[in-house]
């Protein structure tokens, strides 16, 4: 999505806890900020409220990312029609470049999607599966830290 938590205002009287100043004078935000330590989830709730019904029935949504899934390609017209109508009626907008259309897999989140279904992404499980076994306790408390 362009920007995607910039689309989304901020709620009222939220300004003053984005607020910073400058040599030029003193700002708020009135856009949702990235740097907000509740900006994550409150994009998400937004996103889920706004693709309700869509979610788990067309779509994965993980922050500005949305994955759509069909069966065919006159469900994907008829599922994206439902996106791009939802994303209209809401005025969120999507970034061209990264969008992605009529892929028969994706690697989405530590996962593959197939037309076979969804499994963990091999390349994620052989890295695992490869992590050296730690023999001292600083090496085990490197590795749950990373």
């Amino acid at each position: 999505m362009v920007m995607g938590y910039h689309q989304f205002e901020s709620e009222p009287g939220e300004g003053p806890k984005t607020a910073f100043s400058t040599k030029q004078g003193h700002w708020e935000y009135r856009r949702l900020h990235i740097g907000l330590k509740t900006a994550s989830a409150t994009f998400k709730k937004k996103m889920n409220s706004e693709l309700s019904g869509l979610i788990g029935t067309c779509c994965f949504v993980y922050l500005d990312d949305i994955v759509t899934y069909v069966i065919s390609l006159a469900d994907s017209n008829t599922k994206l029609q439902d996106m791009y109508d939802r994303l209209r009626m809401y005025k969120l907008k999507l970034q061209p470049d990264k969008c992605e259309f009529l892929r028969k897999e994706v690697n989405y989140l530590g996962h593959q999607m197939t037309e076979a279904g969804i499994r963990p992404d091999p390349q994620k499980v052989m890295a695992v599966e490869q992590l050296p076994t730690p023999t001292t306790a600083k090496q085990l408390k490197t590795l749950w830290h990373h």
